[in-house]
């Protein structure tokens, strides 16, 4: 069984799936190490970026920064480690290939605010499926651009509690 908050790698049987979907990261020569979070039914991957973009002050944010770790400083271009949402797949056990490791100090980071993560992420879910049941917003980046929109129906079948 897959253990919620686990840090893996997903297999190249997923990847080769979901070859026809270019938004999804797939970088053969250097896998993404992915987030295991159980929303609602659903199980989802999200993906760790070494060098995300922080959005426009007062927008929704389509990632949980790593601000403590200290590799921040690291980037000329202002690029920061993060989990990107707007990248997140849904997964099955199947999909699931080696346990992973990440930096030690984004490792303390991340389990200091997992429960903040999932609120985030659950936000940006709630964002994503509103957006395509209003079909507002679907010209935006994050939306336009991200892997959720070959997760869609099961995304908009998630139960938000209101």
């Amino acid at each position: 069984m897959l253990e919620n908050h686990s840090i893996v790698r997903l297999n190249a049987e997923f990847f080769e799936r979901h070859k026809e979907h270019i938004e999804i990261l797939n970088k053969p020569a250097r896998p993404h190490l992915v987030l295991v979070v159980q929303i609602d039914s659903l199980t989802f991957a999200i993906p760790f970026r070494t060098s995300a973009h922080r959005p426009k002050h007062g927008k929704l944010s389509h990632c949980f920064f790593f601000s403590t770790s200290g590799r921040r400083n690291l980037s000329k271009e202002g690029k920061i480690p993060a989990l990107d949402f707007s990248k997140a797949v849904i997964v099955t056990e199947r999909d699931i290939g080696m346990p992973a490791i990440i930096d030690h100090a984004e490792f303390i980071e991340l389990r200091d605010n997992m429960k903040r993560v999932e609120e985030k992420f659950k936000a940006f879910l709630r964002y994503y499926a509103e957006c395509n049941k209003t079909g507002a917003n679907l010209d935006k980046p994050i939306i336009r651009f991200s892997s959720l929109q070959y997760f869609k129906d099961e995304i908009l079948s998630i139960n938000f509690g209101g």
